[in-house]
């Protein structure tokens, strides 16, 4: 919480099979939705498809997403140790503006996890967000 303000921040990994994802994306798009759920929202985390999979396609229907080109010579974040799959997203509504994202190369964030950890700084406006 900011103040007295509320930051959802979600932390996901959805299923490998295609109707899994489906399911646990619309399950996800009623949570922040839902009108008890106010203030900035971050979704992040493994989606295990590529940007246009269904579950993909239904969040960035209803969220931002960012495009990390700007921001990262390799976007690829699995498997680990050889990373040549960009699983990982980060999604975001609301007065969220994103400052930076890093992949870190370092040897034990290749082996810690099949997935190479993606960092991000952001910044959450409190007075909504500039144009």
């Amino acid at each position: 919480m900011m103040g007295k303000r509320p930051i959802h921040i979600y932390n996901v990994h959805l299923g490998t099979s295609r109707a899994e994802r489906t399911k646990q994306a619309v399950q996800l798009i009623h949570i922040l939705e839902d009108r008890k759920v106010h203030g900035p929202k971050i979704v992040m985390g493994d989606f295990n498809e590529w940007h246009r999979g269904p579950a993909s396609k239904l969040l960035s229907e209803r969220l931002d997403s960012l495009d990390l080109a700007p921001f990262l010579q390799w976007r690829r974040t699995y498997p680990g140790v050889f990373p040549v799959f960009h699983l990982d997203r980060i999604y975001y509504k609301g007065s969220v503006e994103i400052i930076k994202v890093e992949v870190p190369r370092k040897w034990l964030c290749l082996v810690a996890s099949d997935h190479v950890p993606m960092v991000a700084e952001v910044h959450i406006w409190t007075q909504g967000k500039p144009q």
